[in-house]
Order: C-alpha cells, then structure tokens, then sequence
C-alpha cells in the first residue's frame, strides 16, 4: 500500500532516541515504508527566526518533494511574520501553513491574524492545527463557524478530544482529521462509520513518532479497499 502523510515533522540535528530525525533521514524511513509524500513541518523553535526556518523547509522540499508546512505568526511584528500577500505566494505555489496558538501565544482569531485568514479561505491552503494546544476545541469551532471556506486539517487528534473533534467534521465544512495519535481500538473502523474515509488523512507524525503503528493499523483495519485508499492517498 502507498501513502501520503499528512504529518510529517523533522529537525536539525539527530536527537537522541528517534529512529530519524533530520529531513534527509525522515526521508529515507519515508521511502522505506511506501511513503510517497509527505506535508513536512520543520520541527525547530529556537536558535532561528520563523521566516529562516520555513526557509528551510521551502528548500527542502524543492529538493527532495513534498508539501511544505508553514508555521504562521500574526503580523503583530513585521520582522517575524509574512504579509497577506506573501502568504498568498505562498499559498499559490502550494504551501500549507500551521498556526500553534497555545505555544506561540497566537490565537486563531480575526483580530490576531486578520487578511491571512481570508488569504487562506481564498486560496484553499490547508491550516494544521494540533488539538494538543487545546484542552477545549470550543474557541477554534466557534471561529470556524465564521470561516467555512477554510481548510482546517486537525493534526495529533487523541482520544480525550475525540469527541469534540468528531462533532468538529459532522458539524462544519473543510474539516479533516489526521492519524498520527489515532491508537484507540478499532479506531479507524470507528471514525470512518462516524466521519467517512474522506474526512480522515493518514499520518504518522514522524520524526517524533515511528510510523509503524499507523501503517499496520492501516494493514489489519477492518475497511473496505476503498475506504483504506481514501485515507492512505
């Protein structure tokens, strides 16, 4: 079975206890496991600037392929984030982009990000968004309900948040979920009965996690071909 992973992390450097951490070692675990693309996010927070290090992802990614992940800051400060129309550049040649409003101390919020939320509705760029910076999705279904063109990929989805990011898919358009932190039992099987296969993107959060729970999860889940294509592809 090939893949495409819609989760995909790495770093500058080895870090001790990962089976891969760099871009060119992610890669490989990639090619090995019939992974043929990935949405890759540079992992780092410190020592560079934001702009420095989407930088690096946009480079790597015209190397080796795939689909850049750009973190997104509110333009509260010119040096660090991009303008509206940067991010349409961006959006256009087919970035997506990650806001971490809990880490970053950003809310997804009109008042916070402003034109680049209408960029972003206009264009079609995914948003990621882990519900790990969340302990209540409340604040970002209420924005959503204000934005239905925007594409919200929901990312580290886990099983204390499970019900409310369901009721997240039924409930508004241009919702996904991914897999990285999908573990419970039968949990494919499950949210494909709930959601359907086309609201679920595989993915495996490499390099912070290995990707063989997922792949194997994928292998035994009790779904019909179409369905496992779906969200493999």
């Amino acid at each position: 079975m090939k893949f495409k992973d819609a989760n995909c992390v790495f770093y500058a450097f080895q870090r001790e206890g990962q089976l891969a951490s760099t871009f060119e070692e992610v890669k490989a675990v990639c090619k090995e496991n019939g992974i043929v693309k990935s949405a890759w996010y540079n992992a780092m927070r410190y020592g560079k600037p934001v702009r420095e290090l989407n930088n690096e992802t946009l480079e790597n990614c015209k190397k080796y392929g795939g689909v850049p992940v750009l973190r997104l800051l509110p333009p509260s400060f010119k040096n660090e984030s991009y303008t509206a129309a940067e991010v349409e550049e961006l959006a256009k040649a087919g970035a997506a982009f990650r806001i971490c409003p809990k880490k970053d101390a950003s809310p997804i919020t009109d008042w916070m990000f402003g034109d680049m939320i209408k960029v972003l509705e206009k264009t079609g760029a995914p948003l990621l968004v882990s519900v790990w910076e969340y302990e209540d999705l409340s604040p970002l279904a209420e924005f959503k309900s204000k934005h239905p063109e925007l594409v919200l990929v929901l990312t580290n989805t886990n099983q204390w948040l499970n019900r409310q990011y369901v009721a997240m898919v039924k409930s508004f358009p241009n919702v996904y979920i991914e897999t990285t932190n999908v573990i419970e039992y039968y949990a494919f099987e499950s949210l494909c009965s709930e959601i359907g296969a086309d609201k679920i993107m595989f993915g495996t959060g490499m390099a912070d996690k290995e990707p063989y729970d997922r792949i194997y999860q994928m292998i035994y889940a009790d779904l019909s071909q179409e369905e496992l294509e779906k969200i493999a592809y």
